[in-house]
């Protein structure tokens, strides 16, 4: 019986902590990059390749303008949006990618 109290613990506590985790959005990043890169609608953004540590996020990005390594510092306990950010513009191949 208290094998499975613990699990049941143990579930809660992970599904939480996977909850807390995943509160940065991508709208976020699409919105932080738009602004740090300028002249550029959030939604001509593409986020991909995503690292979330505890206190930064890094992230890549694609718009019209090119192609973007960005980071940024998380803000706030619930770590719904990011400052600090800094977007290092890289050079593309011909379909877009980063080399």
């Amino acid at each position: 019986m208290k094998t499975n109290l613990y699990f049941a613990a143990f579930l809660l506590l992970v599904s939480v902590s996977f909850i807390s985790c995943s509160t940065l959005n991508l709208d976020s990043l699409q919105i932080a990059t738009a602004k740090e890169i300028g002249n550029t609608k959030t939604e001509d953004v593409n986020i991909y390749d995503i690292d979330r540590g505890a206190t930064a996020v890094h992230w890549k990005a694609k718009s019209p303008s090119g192609c973007y390594e960005c980071d940024a510092d998380l803000e706030g306990k619930t770590v719904k949006s990011v400052r600090n950010v800094n977007c290092v513009n890289v050079e593309c191949d011909s379909l877009g990618r980063e080399k």
